[in-house]
């Protein structure tokens, strides 16, 4: 049984490490991807402050590299079972925000809200598997041995 659990791990993490090596190849699509993302106006001194110590990196484009280094860096951690319980916590925020920022069907009519409910319920189940590796961890721990059997 440990065997399945540890190749599900691996073909599981297989999702995270592809697209996060795509976004991280491809960054000017992905940050065109992340124009859609809001920043707070709150918030926007600081991003101001982030892109200039970033030599002017625009914002979006720095969400682009988190994005694509957030999903290859736990997709191999998982798949290794290093951490894999912190790192599927993470994926788990992850793909919610990605479910509320671009699968956002409530918004929508007609055929794009039916394919982006499609994608959203996908990556819902997504976060559960992630739940299942967060919830099985390393696997089952050794049995110590009875200290009443004395």
């Amino acid at each position: 049984m440990p065997a399945f659990i540890a190749l599900g791990r691996f073909l599981f993490s297989v999702l995270f490490i592809f697209s996060g090596a795509s976004k991280l190849l491809d960054i000017a699509a992905t940050t065109q991807m992340t124009q859609k993302i809001v920043i707070p106006e709150m918030l926007t001194t600081y991003t101001s402050q982030l892109e200039g110590l970033a030599g002017g990196m625009p914002f979006a484009q720095m969400l682009a590299i988190a994005a694509g280094a957030t999903e290859l860096l736990c997709g191999i951690l998982i798949a290794l079972n290093f951490g894999a319980r912190f790192f599927a916590l993470i994926l788990i925020l992850f793909v919610a925000m990605t479910i509320y920022y671009y699968h956002d069907f409530w918004n929508q009519t007609g055929v794009d809200a039916q394919n982006n409910l499609i994608h959203a319920l996908k990556n819902l189940s997504l976060i559960g598997g992630l739940f299942i590796i967060a919830g099985i961890g390393r696997g089952a721990k050794p049995a110590e041995p009875a200290y009443n059997d004395v």
